[in-house]
């Protein structure tokens, strides 16, 4: 791809800084990044970077259409794929200029605290801070991503002892501690808090005395220099410094005892491995520690305190400790280096590569949103209204939204939720019991081993003769009831949909009323606003996110605006929420609160004495590479190509769903190789000897969002069949064995190691061993240990599961209570015959 990236300034700042050196990372990953702009001071890092720079007109207002104009230019001159603006005024601007392009899509990055609410909600949005991104996905937008400021962790650790010395020679901090601050000198955001520092330098002058070293330029310099001459005519010395703007402050951070900063200069203290005090506003200072990391991960490397009258004292308590002891500073500076590997440049760039792939993918729904368009445009013309109403009054601020942090909002407490410990879990899944065998059913299965479920499947169409031959009420399964509502046909349909979903959480309602019932948890794990549908029962409320269901709008056809809306309402309504993966958890969380991690389990139990089963007859020379599983959008078959050109067979099953000709014609290709084997969908009690064939399993997935936020079946069927596996960086391998599961990021990395896998001996029995603590069983028993339930994993070794007392006794016996009159079924503490006739719409 050719992208052409587009910061605000090109003068010293965080924003700018982090928009070329991603640049340069997208780069080295195969890809153009051409640099646009008004020239500054950071034009020397764009040549040392090796990047092509493009000098723009100057833009007079903003956002403005001579810039957009020579954007479109640009665009159909150098053949550009992506306009990536940062900030709102380039972000605006290249929404502009790719509107009547058709092979462009413009994406916007937004580093302020705050975002103006005027930017298109049908252009991808990057964000800089987990709170920004949760906030603008209540207000509705749903393109938001998160790339926390990242840092290159190589060229900022690399200053040499001598420019550290030339340093400390030029602006004499002596022998005291040095205390350092880079940052842009601007009256909003940043003047507060180095202020306090100034007046703090005097405070603990008598105590802990230190060097305050102030590296950046701006509007606010001048009060800045009469407050710091003050103090240092006050103590006798220069003990405030200003240095002015370096065109490369790296000196400065090495040569800091102690780093006082936010957002992107914050980050780069930590590379190199300095104790930070992250400041903010109103008082706001706070060490980084153990006990804060999370806080700043969620509302990123700022604050707001309780009143600036606090501010000297927060700021006098943090760096006191950290001057009086070098023991210290030395193990935060570790502590916070070990925390700053997770904002590498290198992942960041992967990240927003992928970003960039699902923005051209589908450029066409960014374009030509005439209410999209209609609300930005008088977002904007009011906000222009304002600013000049602010000169009038002369009260206009220089960072008009970075005034206004999102982090200054105070959340709302929520209400406890009421609990029933003996009642049954009422569980919406995503889809019903007979569709597919998935994440949510295993789940309910275990669980039901002793507790009730009241399972309701998504709605059926009452036209159809088959559903209308399932009754309103069945026992599919020991313990689980299942409830099915009927609708109309057609419940994809807006108007469809809402009702089919009103009768579905009514359902639910009479059945329990009519039972007697009152839930003790209500769990979601459907796309459908169910939590918010069954406001009012008892009972915790959790969503279990099993994919990135507003990702997944384009795969499935279904409206990405009613996917965020129902996610919304689903969010609002939890009191706990689950994820599959880390990263889609990081994007649910709506609250300081982390989201728990659940990812996707395996049927241990269908592998049993597979060694013994014969391999299935495939016609292909060994060793052979296998994928099990469905072939579609999701699926990078340059990967697949590449594992065939290194020489090893293709096993591959599963049913084909491309939705793209491209796709298509690539799979087709692929399987008139006579080396590759293709099996169309088989019940799953068919795969073993498939998989006994294969001597690598592989998880080919693409390097998109949605796939960033999946965990992969696959990958653990794999391993609890006792076959290793070597899988695309994007499948999330975290929390199984690096000894069975190994990642590659390109085509030719991946078909190599898959080759080195297949060839080498392997202990199938220890893979399948290792596979034991992912089995589906597990998985249940942290999901009842959050719902504060006792399972069987607490009942000791003379208490029989519920599995046991159900071979052991007949139906309807005192030691095995029916539930709903169906032989076999378990539940705590209430009997009745009447829940078969108990009809549920």
């Amino acid at each position: 791809m050719r992208i052409l990236v587009y910061p605000h300034d090109l003068n010293m700042g965080g924003s700018q800084t982090n928009a070329i050196e991603l640049a340069a990372a997208v780069t080295k990953l195969g890809h153009e990044c051409i640099v646009y702009g008004r020239r500054g001071t950071l034009c020397a890092r764009v040549e040392e970077l090796g990047l092509e720079f493009i000098e723009s007109p100057d833009p007079g207002r903003r956002p403005s259409l001579r810039i957009a104009r020579d954007l479109q230019r640009l665009i159909r001159e150098r053949e550009i794929d992506i306009v990536h603006g940062y900030e709102w005024p380039p972000g605006l601007e290249a929404a502009l200029a790719v509107e009547s392009e058709t092979d462009v899509a413009a994406v916007c990055t937004v580093m302020s605290m705050a975002i103006a609410p005027f930017l298109p909600r049908s252009m991808p949005l990057i964000v800089g801070t987990q709170q920004i991104s949760a906030v603008e996905q209540v207000k509705g937008r749903s393109r938001v991503h998160l790339i926390e400021p990242p840092v290159d962790l190589d060229h900022n650790g690399a200053v040499s002892d001598a420019a550290v010395s030339e340093f400390r020679a030029t602006w004499g901090p002596g022998e005291l501690p040095v205390v350092v601050v880079v940052s842009r000198l601007v009256p909003e955001l940043k003047s507060e808090g180095i202020f306090t520092a100034i007046e703090a330098a005097a405070e603990l002058d008598s105590t802990t005395p230190f060097q305050l070293v102030i590296v950046g330029d701006g509007k606010a310099r001048p009060a800045m220099e009469t407050a710091a001459a003050r103090v240092n005519d006050l103590l006798g010395r220069r003990a405030v410094v200003f240095t002015g703007q370096l065109d490369d402050p790296r000196a400065a951070y090495a040569a800091a005892d102690v780093m006082l900063g936010m957002g992107g200069s914050a980050l780069r203290a930590l590379a190199f491995a300095k104790p930070l005090v992250v400041q903010g506003e109103l008082g706001y200072f706070r060490t980084l520690s153990e006990e804060t990391a999370d806080e700043f991960r969620w509302q990123g490397w700022y604050g707001v305190g309780e009143g600036r009258d606090s501010g000297l004292r927060s700021l006098t308590a943090e760096l006191a400790p950290l001057l009086s002891d070098p023991r210290l500073r030395a193990e935060r500076g570790v502590f916070g280096r070990q925390v700053v590997e997770a904002f590498s440049l290198e992942r960041a760039a992967r990240r927003q590569l992928a970003i960039y792939r699902d923005a051209h993918a589908r450029r066409g729904e960014q374009k030509r949103q005439v209410a999209e368009a209609v609300r930005s445009f008088c977002g904007l013309a009011t906000y222009h209204v304002r600013q000049r109403i602010d000169r009038l009054r002369g009260t206009q601020r220089t960072d008009d939204f970075n005034a206004e942090p999102v982090a200054a909002v105070r959340s709302a407490a929520r209400p406890t939720a009421t609990t029933t410990p003996d009642g049954p879990i009422l569980w919406f899944p995503g889809v019903g019991w007979d569709t597919l065998a998935g994440t949510d059913r295993h789940l309910a299965m275990e669980i039901a081993e002793r507790h009730l479920i009241v399972w309701v499947d998504t709605p059926h169409s009452i036209l159809r003769a088959r559903d209308r031959a399932v009754p309103a009420v069945t026992q599919p399964h020991p313990n689980i009831v299942r409830l099915r509502a009927s609708t109309f046909a057609g419940v994809q349909r807006p108007l469809l949909r809402g009702l089919a979903n009103r009768r579905r959480a009514a359902a639910a309602r009479r059945y329990l009323a009519g039972a007697g019932l009152a839930p003790r948890a209500v769990i979601a794990s459907t796309t459908a606003p169910m939590l918010d549908l069954v406001d009012g029962l008892p009972g915790m409320r959790v969503y279990y996110a099993t994919d990135d269901y507003v990702e997944a709008a384009g795969i499935w056809g279904v409206s990405r605006r009613y996917l965020s809306t129902s996610r919304e309402r689903n969010l609002h309504r939890a009191d706990l929420v689950m994820s599959v993966t880390r990263e889609l958890g990081r994007h649910l969380q709506r609250g300081t609160e982390r989201s728990r991690w659940l990812p996707n389990g395996a049927e241990l139990g269908r592998y049993d004495g597979i060694d013994d089963i014969e391999p299935a007859t495939v016609g292909l020379a060994r060793p052979i590479a296998g994928v099990v599983g469905q072939f579609n959008a999701r699926t990078d078959l340059d990967y697949l190509r590449a594992v065939r050109d290194e020489g090893l067979s293709l096993l591959l099953v599963g049913p084909r769903w491309f939705t793209s000709q491209a796709d298509d014609e690539a799979f087709d290709d692929l399987i008139a190789d006579p080396g590759v084997r293709w099996i169309d969908q088989l019940p799953p009690d068919q795969l073993p000897p498939y998989l006994r064939a294969m001597d690598v399993g592989l998880t080919p997935y693409r390097d998109t969002v949605f796939n960033r936020r999946s965990f992969p079946l696959k990958t653990v069927e794999y391993l609890a069949a006792g076959v290793p596996v070597v899988t695309t960086e994007v499948a999330s391998p975290e929390g199984l064995d690096e000894r069975w599961v190994q990642t590659a990021r390109t085509p030719g990395e991946f078909a190599a190691l898959a080759a080195r896998v297949a060839r080498a001996p392997i202990d199938s029995a220890e893979i399948r061993r290792a596979a034991g603590v992912h089995g589906w069983d597990a998985r249940a028993i942290e999901l009842q240990m959050w719902l504060g339930m006792r399972g069987r994993h607490e009942e000791g070794e003379h208490t029989r599961t519920a599995r046991d007392d159900h071979r052991a006794e007949p139906a309807g016996s005192a030691g095995s209570p029916g539930v709903a009159g169906v032989p076999g079924a378990h539940r705590e503490g209430v009997s009745s015959q009447r829940h078969l006739s108990q009809r549920a719409g």
